[in-house]
């Protein structure tokens, strides 16, 4: 017998750079398991924002910075009450984790104390096992304020690059196991933690509804050429060096127009950066656009191009793959699992201006290239980035994973049936 019940717990859902979040829970829940949310913050758009699926699983998940301060104060007042033991155990726990640093104390308050809520929650509902998605530390503290047990996903560079200061080790010791979704990801937890943990180390991709992304019958000749970069724009996506290699090409007789979608902190000093380059009538920031929205923006783009610093295996460019828009990205991380060489899109050699200049002119000046790697790009996605038979996947290694902590569950109680 298999728990086919998991609390999810998400730093921030619905999040327009994280919907795939709401396909993987949606389609686990066709597969029988029953999977409610907790949040730590609010939806990232306006209801009337959201879409109509977005808007239903608002409704139905529990926000931890939604509760009033005094309900918040009342509930960690009755929960000490309740089991004093515990709650101190959980408090010393995340005190611990803070260090000495007066910030990272007030932090990591917070996290005890949404610690508290989601573990309160998890008991409301009789379920005993969260899994964690940018909200790792907060699981890892329920753990130890609550009878349950977690595990979480590592999406990339944000979970990555400073173990130590994310608990990265205390995370995977204390969880049941740890899904990665590339190989490389799996790579540098196996750096983060003691060879007897790697056994937890679980690879297990994303994936995405290729059918939602269909390949134009018939692409319209843009002039000039359209260049499309999706993501969040912030220091580690590298979106200043796509400028730079954009006004290169247009200095060098290669024309384009090149459009931003996403926001972000470094808006600003790309917009300066493209005047600075002379070629603000050339560059589009569109800000964040909606699902429907971004199939018509892929739909009038020639190439995407990615420029990262730092990625795990970014689903934009598989929706752009799956469309049949040939990709540029750089060969780092989990990139190289998605993108082959030449084959499903042309890869450039990370922060190399010229080198990204130079792959993006390649696409730009073949007609024939492009059809070629957008039609492998779709394959590959088809074949090896389905979300169903990714998800499935999953489904298979919480059923594995949940049926031990049963099995361990009963074994506990028989022992104490038998000390009885």
């Amino acid at each position: 017998m298999t728990d086919r019940r998991l609390l999810y717990l998400i730093g921030q859902f619905p999040a327009i750079n994280h919907k795939y979040l709401l396909a993987e829970v949606r389609h686990l829940r066709s597969l029988g398991f029953e999977v409610p949310i907790a949040s730590v913050s609010s939806p990232d758009r306006l209801p009337e924002k959201l879409s109509p699926d977005e808007r239903d699983e608002a409704a139905r998940t529990y926000y931890l910075k939604a509760a009033p301060p005094m309900q918040v104060l009342a509930l960690n007042i009755s929960e000490f009450l309740r089991q004093p033991l515990q709650y101190l155990q959980g408090l010393f726990f995340a005190l611990r984790l803070a260090g000495a640093s007066p910030s990272r104390v007030a932090y990591h308050l917070a996290y005890f104390v949404e610690a508290i809520l989601v573990g309160r929650r998890m008991r409301e509902l009789r379920i005993s096992h969260v899994h964690a998605h940018f909200s790792a530390t907060v699981a890892l503290i329920v753990t130890r304020a609550f009878p349950v047990t977690m595990s979480f996903t590592v999406h990339g560079f944000g979970e990555l690059y400073d173990p130590a200061g994310t608990h990265l080790p205390e995370r995977i010791k204390d969880a049941l196991f740890v899904r990665s979704i590339s190989q490389y990801g799996r790579s540098q937890l196996m750096l983060a933690c003691d060879r007897s943990a790697w056994p937890k180390l679980t690879y297990v991709p994303l994936g995405i509804d290729a059918a939602e992304f269909p390949p134009l019958r018939e692409r319209s000749a843009f002039s000039p050429p359209r260049v499309v970069c999706v993501g969040r724009l912030s220091p580690e996506k590298g979106q200043s060096l796509l400028l730079e290699a954009a006004a290169l090409l247009w200095r060098q007789n290669c024309p384009m127009h090149l459009k931003f979608v996403g926001d972000g902190p470094e808006r600003p000093l790309l917009e300066r950066l493209a005047v600075d380059l002379g070629i603000e009538r050339n560059v589009e920031f569109a800000g964040w656009v909606s699902p429907v929205e971004m199939k018509k923006v892929y739909a009038e783009a020639d190439i995407c191009v990615l420029p990262s610093l730092a990625e795990g295996i970014p689903i934009v460019l598989m929706e752009a793959m799956a469309m049949q828009i040939p990709c540029v990205a750089p060969c780092i991380t989990g990139i190289p699992e998605l993108i082959e060489q030449g084959i499903e899109g042309l890869l450039f050699t990370v922060s190399d201006v010229e080198d990204l200049a130079a792959k993006m002119r390649e696409l730009l000046q073949s007609a024939d290239l492009r059809v070629m790697i957008g039609k492998n790009g779709r394959s590959r996605v088809l074949r090896d980035y389905d979300l169903a038979r990714n998800t499935a996947r999953f489904a298979k290694v919480l059923e594995e994973q949940l049926k031990d902590e049963l099995g361990e569950k009963v074994a506990g109680q028989d022992n104490k049936s038998s000390a009885l």
